[in-house]
């Protein structure tokens, strides 16, 4: 499998040679990789390249742009074509990989794979489902996910990573209400999902702190309120996450 890397990282002081290492050394695929940052980064051997962006704009913002004006810089000035890749692969600099992390998800042959921070995106579905272009939202990952869920794949993920702490952050937890809503989460399975956690004995990183869904449910709400168009995916993304709830239950109640 040939993967097309992208390695997040916003200046020198984020970056970090064993995080580097554990993507460039993958065991099992074919990868280049780039280094996309803000600035130069000024370290010998790396191919950067280098994308402005404002401060002030809000993370998951900075990071959707970066993609798509690396993606274009790659074409316009190194000839690097995505259609030539089997993988597009997204990875933040603050997360340390397994080495078999791309080798195990693209033999899942999924159009979707791992966490947000550690991505993968088949190209097809890259050109096809998202037009060619990294998702410019707030929660550009989840986006991604549900549009992958909607269409009946669901993204399998891989245990083994070194991932940050993630702080409790209001307007993040907000917008992912309202992203909720927008993506077609019935209102049932939001109530839900703060007990969800432990019945159906979900991933840890999946499990959410109670304060964070209470504003999660909260721009649900703001969001209903003001009547926000929903994703065209959004009637397939809920019946598929109905489904997959109803299974967990079935695999309790009538274990093999």
């Amino acid at each position: 499998m040939r993967v097309l890397t992208l390695y997040m990282c916003r200046d020198r002081g984020h970056f970090k040679a064993e995080n580097f290492a554990s993507v460039v050394e993958q065991e099992g695929v074919e990868q280049e990789v780039f280094v996309v940052s803000a600035e130069p980064l000024g370290v010998e051997g790396l191919r950067n390249v280098v994308v402005p962006v404002k401060r002030g704009w809000p993370l998951p913002i900075r990071v959707s742009y970066s993609v798509n004006a690396a993606l274009r810089i790659l074409r316009l000035k190194h000839g690097v074509e995505l259609r030539s890749f089997d993988y597009l692969f997204k990875v933040d600099s603050d997360v340390v990989l397994p080495r078999d992390y791309l080798a195990r998800l693209t033999s899942t042959r999924a159009p979707v794979a791992g966490v947000g921070a550690a991505l993968l995106i088949s190209v097809p579905f890259f050109l096809a489902a998202l037009g060619g272009a990294y998702p410019v939202k707030y929660c550009d990952d989840g986006y991604v996910g549900a549009k992958s869920v909607a269409m009946g794949a669901w993204p399998p993920s891989h245990e083994g990573l070194r991932l940050p702490p993630v702080g409790y952050d209001k307007p993040r937890e907000f917008a992912y209400g309202v992203e909720y809503y927008r993506w077609g989460l019935s209102p049932v399975l939001l109530a839900f999902m703060p007990f969800a956690s432990r019945v159906l004995r979900l991933r840890p990183h999946e499990r959410r702190k109670f304060k964070a869904h209470i504003v999660n449910v909260a721009g649900y709400l703001w969001a209903a309120l003001h009547r926000l168009d929903k994703y065209e995916f959004h009637a397939n993304y809920r019946r598929m996450r109905n489904r997959h709830l109803a299974e967990k239950f079935l695999k309790i109640l009538l274990p093999k």
